[in-house]
């Protein structure tokens, strides 16, 4: 019995092996959240010299997603959708590694997403307000999840967030994201929080979408709330990506 046992555990594993082959590759971009420490410097011999900022201020200067038994070098720039990177169907799980290569530290293990193209949005831990232990909402980000003519709002802040698109206003819980209509041209919009019971305003403008464009818009925590008001807010008009081919 023993033996039928350990024999049908190993055709459970290659049956898992030629499944995770025979599936599509996922693909993922990434969007850090937050804003740079501020900027200090000091003089030496005549001349002022930046100060390295503390550990944990700042995203990892180098970073690399594992696909498969490999690492894809990739630059994180706070407030900037990263190129499309590709995962291999044998990668177990989601991992970045805080280096260029598969043998650096890991910074951020996840599940591995389910779409063929995601979209990782990274932000500081909020009780700590620190970028060692970061966290991340992982969000389907193909045409199916979020077409031309669609606006997405997604709230990583703690607050509850306020909007009013054209006419129509609704609120945005934290960790939730909501998905509305607009249409090409100009869109008058108002962003804002509760703070307790009362309405604070982020930012009052118009939106501009052009043709075959959509729109996603991020609430995230700031890191100085006495100085901005404790949510920032970000967007990010822009066509819709396309799902690389499967070489």
């Amino acid at each position: 019995m023993k033996r039928i046992f350990l024999s049908a555990l190993g055709f459970c594993a290659l049956a898992f092996a030629a499944s995770a082959q025979d599936s599509p590759p996922k693909h993922i971009r990434f969007l850090a959240l937050g804003e740079l420490p501020v900027w200090k410097e000091e003089l030496k011999d005549g001349v002022r010299k930046g100060i390295k900022p503390p550990e944990g201020s700042v995203p990892p200067a180098a970073t690399a997603l594992l696909s498969g038994d490999q690492a894809i070098p990739f630059k994180m720039t706070l407030r900037a959708l990263t190129n499309v990177l590709t995962m291999a169907p044998t990668t177990p799980k989601l991992e970045i590694r805080k280096g260029k290569d598969a043998a650096a530290v890991p910074w951020l293990s996840t599940r591995k997403p389910a779409a063929p193209l995601s979209l990782g949005v990274l932000f500081r831990d909020p009780a700590t307000m620190s970028w060692n232990n970061p966290k991340m909402l992982l969000l389907k980000d193909d045409p199916s999840a979020l077409k031309a003519g669609e606006i997405r709002f997604v709230n990583v802040s703690d607050k509850t967030v306020l909007v009013k698109l054209g006419t129509k206003a609704f609120g945005i819980a934290p960790g939730k994201t909501a998905t509305r209509p607009i249409k090409e041209g100009r869109t008058p919009i108002l962003v804002g929080y509760l703070d307790g019971k009362t309405q604070k305003e982020i930012w009052e403008n118009q939106l501009k979408v052009l043709s075959k464009q959509r729109v996603q818009c991020f609430f995230y925590k700031a890191q100085n709330p006495r100085a901005t008001g404790a949510v920032r807010f970000y967007f990010a008009p822009e066509p819709v990506p396309r799902v690389p081919k499967s070489s």
